[in-house]
């Protein structure tokens, strides 16, 4: 027989509980009761593996293999609009990297900056949030494409300090800014505007050269006017604004059955900010 003490508010006057032997055994068996099933959570989302097949492809190849991690709140695991559009392009529009340094921001899986060391950067520096599974794909899907001459993978926070990145520009070409600056979309991230626009007016050239090739579609359609005050801060941070256009695609988040939303989120919308 065992005997346990049960403690009271006093001490002094403990109560006795006596178990049996067998009860003890019952309560050692049925303990495994409150333990999970192995698969009582769901597994975690696995990276996958696509090919893009760009369009306008020139002398390069029109195959590019791309891994997307399983999960990121920041959309990283999705290749969107307008990062394809964005590939597009840059694709039709070869002179805006061709030789030049180009940084882009919240690159997911970076088939923009990949596009962008394909037709000729001098340098691409694809950054996002400092996630190590999220960077290291990023520096996978440069490796896989053979662009590691070519491309490099930063993590970084919008609005922190780059003098960091400035130096690797620097090492590389001589300058510390760059030619074009790529935003695919990231404007949905409404509270940050401000740090990424202080980050683009440090990155970017000031000599009259300088890019900044914005591309997004409307992530929340109730939230597009926000979406659009990005443009209003970046004028009055002293860039000028030209809108290039705007295409119909499939509707952003195919999960998402509103149906009264769905041409609005299909739509994609090309910017062009210069200093």
């Amino acid at each position: 027989m065992i005997v346990k003490y049960l403690p009271l508010k006093h001490p002094t006057n403990p109560v006795i509980c006596t178990m049996s032997d067998g009860e003890v055994e019952d309560l050692e068996i049925n303990a495994g009761f409150f333990e999970e099933p192995e698969d009582f959570r769901p597994q975690a989302p696995t990276a996958s593996d696509i090919v893009y097949e760009r369009k306008h492809a020139g002398s390069s190849s029109n195959l590019v293999p791309l891994r997307l991690i399983g999960s990121s709140p920041l959309y990283g695991h999705i290749l969107t609009n307008a990062a394809k559009y964005t590939a597009e392009f840059l694709d039709k529009n070869p002179d805006w990297v061709s030789g030049k340094t180009v940084l882009e921001f919240g690159s997911g899986g970076a088939l923009p900056s990949i596009i962008s060391a394909l037709n000729g950067a001098k340098l691409v520096v694809t950054t996002d949030y400092p996630d190590v599974e999220l960077i290291n794909n990023i520096s996978y899907n440069i490796k896989q494409n053979n662009l590691e001459a070519a491309a490099i993978a930063k993590g970084f926070i919008w609005g922190d300090d780059t003098t960091e990145i400035r130096e690797i520009i620097q090492t590389a070409t001589g300058k510390s800014t760059v030619d074009l600056l790529i935003l695919s979309d990231v404007i949905f991230n409404h509270t940050e505007h401000s740090k990424l626009l202080k980050t683009c007016l440090e990155l970017i050239n000031r000599d009259g050269t300088g890019k900044c090739l914005v591309v997004f579609s409307p992530h929340r359609p109730h939230l597009l006017d926000k979406d659009l005050e990005f443009f209003q801060t970046a004028a009055h941070s002293g860039f000028k604004h030209t809108f290039i256009e705007e295409q119909i695609w499939s509707p952003l988040f195919a999960s998402d059955t509103d149906e009264s939303t769905a041409e609005l989120r299909s739509k994609v919308f090309a910017h062009l900010l210069e200093i």
